[in-house]
């Protein structure tokens, strides 16, 4: 007897909640200045000490996590990252590093990665042009700098080696050259992020019909490098256009299971000062560790974002597909429970649903005030709470 082929709907509205993986950073400081950055301006130094992270650690193993990945900032700035990796490694937490390759210069840099617990190194790579690259990463020179991580990192025995790149309007005709890259280089992996538009006056909704046809671009280049080369997006509206073709169990899952929104289900995220959110993309949040213990706040956030409890809705409405992509991205929940990127026309449609939406203008993604706090010069060096400036 043929076994069934698995669908989204399957993995959608699971009874039981664990927050297995978790987006923690141990800083939002950084050196670059990069043009889409969602933390760009969320930036407080007030940041974990080492002793914090140590019962932090010990709280997420108890609550069930078994995965991190270190984002917000760029966490290999913090002296002390490796010996908190080590925290998670004693664990067995999968440990996945996002970095945009400036603190990996030498081989010995490579192997304390390894030696530390990561399994996974996701460098960021925007274009297969160096000025591109540089222009949206905020600094001459970064190409080269990534380039140069990602060769010493093949090097190791990483479990994964791959490329995060951010895709908009700079790009999208630029994904096969990069796909070409990581192929070139030997690369494991690569993300096309979307970006989530968490910085005011860049909200386009003229913007997505070309992003539909990226995704459909992006999902036949999978089918065709499936097994020399991991391509996903992290977006439910990939869903919609999962066929048969995936017709491995293992890899369909994984495909299903890279791109469901975990908001609430499998996922949290923890800022660097220890708010905790749904997800890196959204501002609201749900507490702070430093307040009240980890387990209490979870449950709260599940609560919050249940689609059992309170199905997706607005654009939503009477969607055929709403069983594959329950919503969309929880990011782009602007004004109710919708993808606001349907907020005329679903997405894959091509006829507005006719449902009330509400003006671009007014869709303003909330953004924390603060200014840029990047690397200043005179203060490197110096001890700033849980690590040193490099």
């Amino acid at each position: 007897m043929t076994r069934a082929l698995s669908t989204p709907a399957d993995f959608q509205l699971p009874e039981l909640k664990i927050p297995i993986l978790v987006q923690l950073g141990l800083t939002y400081r950084c050196n670059l200045k990069c043009s889409h950055c969602y933390a760009l301006y969320r930036r407080d130094r007030a940041e974990f000490t080492f002793d914090e992270l140590q019962q932090l650690v010990d709280d997420l193993y108890d609550a069930g996590s078994a995965a991190v990945v270190y984002s917000h900032g760029e966490n290999m700035i913090r002296r002390d990252f490796h010996e908190v990796a080590a925290l998670f490694r004693d664990r067995d937490f999968y440990q996945t590093l996002m970095l945009n390759g400036y603190y990996v210069r030498e081989p010995e840099d490579a192997q304390r990665l390894v030696d530390c617990g990561i399994n996974r190194t996701m460098i960021s790579l925007d274009s297969v042009d160096p000025e591109v690259h540089d222009r949206v990463r905020g600094k001459s020179g970064a190409y080269q700098t990534a380039m140069r991580a990602i060769s010493l990192l093949l090097d190791t025995s990483l479990d994964t080696v791959g490329l995060s790149c951010t895709i908009d309007r700079h790009n999208y005709d630029a994904i096969e050259e990069i796909i070409q890259l990581a192929l070139d280089h030997g690369v494991h992996a690569i993300s096309f992020m979307q970006n989530r538009y968490n910085i005011r006056d860049t909200f386009d909704r003229e913007l997505w019909r070309r992003y539909e046809m990226a995704c459909a671009e992006i999902y036949e280049l999978m089918l065709r490098h499936r097994g020399t080369l991991d391509i996903y997006t992290h977006d439910p509206f990939m869903l919609t256009i999962l066929d048969n073709r995936p017709d491995d169990r293992a890899a369909r899952d994984a495909f299903i299971g890279s791109n469901l929104c975990n908001v609430g289900t499998s996922m949290v995220s923890i800022d660097p000062v220890g708010n905790v959110t749904g997800c890196n993309f959204i501002s609201e949040a749900v507490g702070n560790v430093r307040e009240e213990p980890f387990a209490d706040i979870w449950r709260r956030l599940v609560d919050k974002y249940s689609d059992s409890r309170e199905p997706p809705r607005g654009a939503c409405t009477n969607c055929g597909v709403l069983s594959s992509c329950m919503g969309g991205c929880k990011a782009f929940h602007y004004v109710d429970k919708y993808d606001e990127r349907c907020g005329e026309t679903r997405f894959g449609e091509s006829r507005p649903h006719g449902l009330p939406v509400t003006d671009v203008e007014a869709l303003v993604p909330d953004r924390a005030p603060g200014v840029f706090l990047g690397m200043p010069g005179a203060r490197i060096g110096l001890p700033l709470n849980g690590g040193t400036e490099r």
